[in-house]
């Protein structure tokens, strides 16, 4: 079933596929400078791959949004490595205690979980998988790092799963929290190029050889890729696929570069005609330019896209703000100014936990803000954050409060941070957005 899914993939993948371009890529069109690029997000390369099958409607963007539980999640990692049949048709004896809570055929999945520990879908402890359950990028890097030939508790310890995965080439969700579908799909792809322990090759080698995927499935999907990354002095930015900082020149115009001579030098272009991108960005806002010399370079909502010489491994943002007219590129398509670099005055945000909600589903506060949650309750709440810190440690978590009782925190990085009451975690669970 699975080779069938990766055949039929690589005809999707390998077919002369034409994307449009922005509006303004089209009008630049004109002069035959502008070509269009073939990109796939990564949610179209997991659709195709049959990893991602969509509801009624198939792999939309409101698919995307959903949340996706804990079985769901095991289900898309089996069905990825050609193992869901198997899983579907096993039967055996021991299971999770909670394996009831689901119907007979994923009963039989979680079984197959139980009895396959290497497989790195080991329940949340005490024999429990809480299969409808939310399932957080700490918990999924886990089981991709597993997939992958480490071992907890050997290896890593799970407090220490994301910045042990970042190590390993693994960090485009790593400050997700809560899983969507979108974010399955981002992290699976991304897992394909990952290495394995032993030797050389990647996941995807691996599945070739297992004869999962065809060779020329693998080829198919080695495209370049566009990543985005987070850093406190840029905020979020985009990169290549090794995580390098692309950048974008404030005296170019729409689909026209000015940077020549030595210029060119210090500044390299990026081209790349195939693209793999991230579900959040649209295909639509890339393109490809011809320039004076004859060469291509990728374009982003109509601005050439370089990297900085001096930058020499990922995560470097060495060029950001050089003469006031370089800027890492931004995923809404501005560049920084210097000026955006000063921190935001601190704002005050209200949260109330009342009749066992909170008051707020999905606050958007500025880096730097306070947000201050009361109880309004007769009985005691909390907030605690999904994401956890280089401690292992949720980025917050207030005391438990009695009726009237409030706490403050302060957040200071931006990202999503989605966040529950402990005492009350299936009832009260809400997001704060940090810009």
């Amino acid at each position: 079933m699975m080779n069938k899914r990766w055949k039929y993939a690589v005809l999707l993948l390998g077919s002369a596929l034409t994307i449009s371009t922005s509006a303004n890529a089209a009008t630049a069109a004109d002069n035959s400078k502008v070509t269009a690029v073939a990109v796939k997000t990564d949610a179209q390369i997991a659709a195709e791959l049959g990893v991602l099958q969509g509801d009624g409607s198939g792999v939309t963007a409101s698919y995307l949004s959903q949340s996706t539980t804990r079985l769901q999640a095991a289900i898309l990692f089996l069905r990825l490595q050609g193992l869901e049949n198997e899983a579907l048709g096993f039967k055996g004896g021991a299971n999770f205690d909670d394996a009831g809570a689901v119907n007979e055929s994923n009963q039989a999945v979680l079984g197959y979980l139980k009895a396959n520990p290497q497989l790195g879908w080991t329940g949340t402890g005490s024999g429990r998988f809480e299969p409808m359950g939310s399932i957080t990028a700490q918990q999924y890097y886990k089981v991709i790092l597993e997939s992958l030939g480490y071992k907890q508790d050997t290896d890593f310890a799970f407090a220490d799963t994301i910045r042990f995965a970042e190590g390993k080439g693994l960090k485009q969700i790593a400050e997700a929290g809560n899983l969507n579908n979108g974010h399955i799909a981002t992290a699976t792809v991304e897992a394909l190029g990952a290495k394995l322990k032993a030797g050389d090759k990647t996941l995807l080698d691996a599945l070739v050889g297992q004869k999962v995927v065809t060779a020329e499935a693998a080829a198919a999907a080695a495209a370049s890729s566009v990543r985005l990354a987070t850093n406190d002095k840029v905020g979020t930015y985009l990169t290549d696929g090794s995580g390098k900082t692309l950048y974008t020149f404030t005296k170019d115009t729409p689909f026209q570069s000015a940077c020549k001579d030595q210029c060119a030098v210090n500044w390299p272009v990026f081209k790349a005609e195939s693209l793999q991108l991230p579900a959040s960005l649209k295909i639509e806002d890339f393109g490809v330019i011809t320039r004076e010399d004859g060469t291509k370079q990728t374009t982003y909502k109509g601005s050439p896209l370089y990297y900085f010489l001096k930058d020499t491994k990922a995560g470097e943002v060495n060029g950001h703000g050089v003469n006031n007219v370089w800027f890492a590129a931004k995923p809404e398509g501005a560049a920084m100014k210097q000026e955006d670099k000063q921190p935001a005055a601190s704002k005050e945000y209200q949260v109330q936990m009342a009749g066992f909600a909170f008051s707020v589903k999905e606050l958007t506060v500025e880096a730097g803000s306070k947000v201050t949650f009361t109880n309004k309750d007769k009985v005691k709440h909390n907030a605690v954050s999904d994401t956890l810190g280089d401690d292992g440690k949720p980025v917050f978590e207030t005391k438990l409060l009695g009726e009237g009782e409030s706490e403050t925190i302060t957040l200071t990085k931006p990202g999503t941070y989605t966040y529950y009451c402990a005492p009350h975690k299936a009832e009260m669970k809400a997001t704060i957005i940090v810009k």
